[in-house]
């Protein structure tokens, strides 16, 4: 997705940090016999054992990245900003670029430690001062647990909370399996694999794991996936900061917070589902309409400068404000007790987005949210990562939670005595402050356009084509937006560059020449469906081709970017090729796309990128085809409806040929 984180008496080692790297968390190495009920499972090999042996990310050939900007930008401007970017691009190339494209090589070479745009790309998160809803933080709606009294609003909440514990525990003592990406699982998902990993010295590990076709992935963000929160700073970047030995979460109902502990203080221990269950019960007992509504949560949804001056004063006020601030940024992760029962997959996205801007935290890693139906889903700060830890963690919670047994209440008295309210001081400078919040965030509630369409066409119909299912995706996006606006405009597709050290992600430039040309003929009511579908197939293919290229760090944007930073670090003016009216439009993204398919996942939402942007996220499963649409725009049902139509159109479009060959 778009701008596309203790517990026994054990050894212990801590990294050091910037302002604005994460801090690595305190990990533990010594590691005694795991109880089936503290963790998730045990692994051969440490969790971070093949990090030291990550391949880092390559810097892209200075002619190739100025080819592929040329490509991309071809299909959304006129032929005279062609030509004109065409000219920039040739003076790029034969003055100032080399000597940036060394500087960089040079910069990259003196940090191994990292890639070349880490520190780049984390600072244009913390940079950003516009509110982190729904311009950052994304969210992850789960799929409903398989057994209906599980569903219930504490009975989901405690499920899920347990076993976000576990997983917690899990990474924490490095027991949680590596990230890998097996090309021949058949021999790579065996104990003597593992076992063979494990003897390899650390250094050298992934060459060994690669060898059996398997791919260590960058596990680096999982230090910042618990007890972490971005801390908004006035006038300046953002700065992460991470708690070590942890042991409470935050559940917070409307505006009513709660310190909540799940480990116990001495043992570190986990308390156990009866003492989540019985804490969770008292504070739902309260009726919805004796709940406050409005309140410190709504803070999160300022803009950073002003949420940093609010957070100053509210800390000043009091004591117990200072207490309050800590308890919550030291939490391992907060718990949203959502009084709304959403039904409809809009509803949800709306819910699980910004719910009503004072039952969130939105400056925490990642916040569980649970509606009183059981809807449940993670809203997670982008800054830190890229959606790959969370997805792990969001697969793993779900896989998890649903092996639980429904939860019996026994001796809730003596179980509830760790519920702690959190309590807090408002003067009237800040319940101004409070009101203006709440008038901006409605606002933005009120302006957004939250959308869902769903096909029936799954994953399965479009892969026995054999095709692309992803490619195939991007050419109903393609289609859709063509039929209703009748251009063609600069678009994101997210893609992750984890398979390298500290890689973040890289930009799919979906609107090729080759989808232009599809569109076209699809909608040509002269063409034959051979024309159309061969156009397709071309089309997708080339979409496999940049996929290919961005997840190997081979795309354009990135090294642009790093570029355009390293003119900036040496006090060069920008080259015209930065300035030029072709390089805005790419640079204002129309379609931010991003795909999240897993089976344990019901739909993934975020927010568009700008004024005139439609943010999609979008799935294929076994269940079928889903988009979830976001924009200020008014018309975005009707892109939705098109959506599905495009894709329908495009899976007809093959099975008839299908028929013919």
């Amino acid at each position: 997705m778009q701008t596309s984180r203790s517990v026994s008496s054990l050894g212990a080692f801590r990294f050091s940090r910037s302002q604005c790297a994460p801090t690595k968390r305190t990990i533990r190495f010594f590691r005694t016999q795991p109880s089936p009920d503290e963790y998730l499972h045990d692994t051969i090999v440490p969790t971070f054992h093949f990090q030291k042996s990550l391949l880092r990310l390559p810097i892209p050939k200075l002619e190739d990245t100025l080819h592929r900007y040329l490509c991309a930008i071809e299909p959304v401007v006129t032929p005279s900003q062609l030509q004109h970017t065409q000219r920039a691009v040739q003076e790029f190339k034969e003055g100032i670029g080399p000597q940036l494209q060394e500087s960089l090589i040079a910069r990259d070479a003196a940090n191994t430690h990292t890639s070349y745009i880490n520190q780049w790309w984390l600072e244009l998160y913390l940079q950003d001062r516009r509110p982190l809803v729904v311009n950052y933080n994304p969210q992850m709606t789960l799929l409903e647990d398989p057994t209906p009294l599980k569903n219930s609003w504490t009975q989901r909440a405690t499920s899920l909370i347990t076993s976000s514990i576990r997983f917690y525990r899990t990474l924490d003592t490095e027991r949680l399996k590596p990230d890998l990406f097996h090309t021949k699982a058949h021999l790579t998902k065996r104990p003597a694999f593992d076992y063979y990993c494990k003897l390899i010295p650390e250094r050298w590990a992934m060459y060994g794991a690669a060898a059996w076709g398997a791919y260590p992935l960058d596990m680096s963000q999982y230090q910042n996936l618990f007890a972490s929160v971005r801390i908004p700073q006035d006038g300046e970047s953002d700065r992460l900061k991470t708690f070590s030995d942890s042991r409470h979460i935050v559940v917070q109902r409307n505006a009513e917070f709660y310190r909540v502990q799940v480990l116990d203080e001495t043992t570190g221990s986990f308390v156990g589902q009866e003492a989540i269950l019985a804490q969770l019960k008292q504070i739902v007992a309260h009726p919805a309409d004796e709940v406050a509504k409005e309140g410190a949560g709504l803070f999160t949804t300022l803009d950073r400068d002003h949420w940093a001056r609010v957070r100053r004063e509210f800390a000043q006020l009091s004591s117990m404000n200072q207490t309050f601030l800590q308890t919550i940024d030291s939490a391992l992760f907060v718990v949203t007790l959502d009084d709304h029962a959403p039904r409809s997959e809009a509803d949800m996205s709306r819910t699980f987005l910004l719910g009503n801007g004072s039952n969130h935290w939105f400056d925490k890693s990642f916040q569980l949210i649970v509606a009183s139906n059981g809807k449940a889903a993670v809203n997670f700060e982008h800054s830190w990562g890229d959606g790959v830890a969370v997805l792990r963690y969001v697969n793993e919670l779900y896989e998890d939670s649903i092996k639980h047994s429904v939860v019996v209440d026994k001796n809730a008295n003596a179980l509830t005595r760790n519920v702690e309210p959190l309590e807090y001081d408002l003067n009237l400078k800040l319940r101004e402050d409070l009101k203006k919040a709440k008038a901006q965030f409605q606002q933005c509630d009120a302006k957004l356009q939250v959308e869902s369409v769903f096909s029936p066409i799954t994953k399965k119909q479009i892969s026995q084509f054999q095709i692309g299912t992803d490619g195939v995706m991007q050419m109903a996006i393609q289609l859709a937006h063509f039929r209703l606006h009748q251009k063609f405009v600069s678009t994101y597709e997210s893609a992750s560059t984890a398979a390298y050290k500290h890689g973040r992600t890289e930009t799919l430039r979906s609107c090729t020449n080759e989808a232009v040309d599809f569109v076209k003929k699809m909608v040509d009511g002269e063409l034959s469906a051979q024309e159309k579908h061969q156009a397709l197939r071309v089309a997708v293919n080339r979409h496999g081709e940049l996929t290919k290229d961005a997840v190997m760090g081979q795309g354009h944007d990135r090294h642009l970017f790093a570029l355009r930073k390293m003119a900036e670090l040496r006090d060069i003016p920008l080259p015209e090729l930065f300035t030029l009216a072709s390089a805005e439009i790419m640079n204002k993204i129309i379609l931010s796309t991003s795909t999240l398919s897993s089976p344990n996942i019901e739909s993934g939402s975020f927010g568009p990128v700008n004024d005139e942007c439609y943010g999609i996220g979008y799935g294929i499963e076994a269940p079928g085809a889903k988009f979830q649409l976001s924009s200020y725009r008014d018309d975005a049902s009707q892109l939705a409806e098109l959506l599905a139509q495009s894709l329908t159109d495009i899976k007809d479009l093959l099975a008839s040929q299908s028929k013919l060959n």
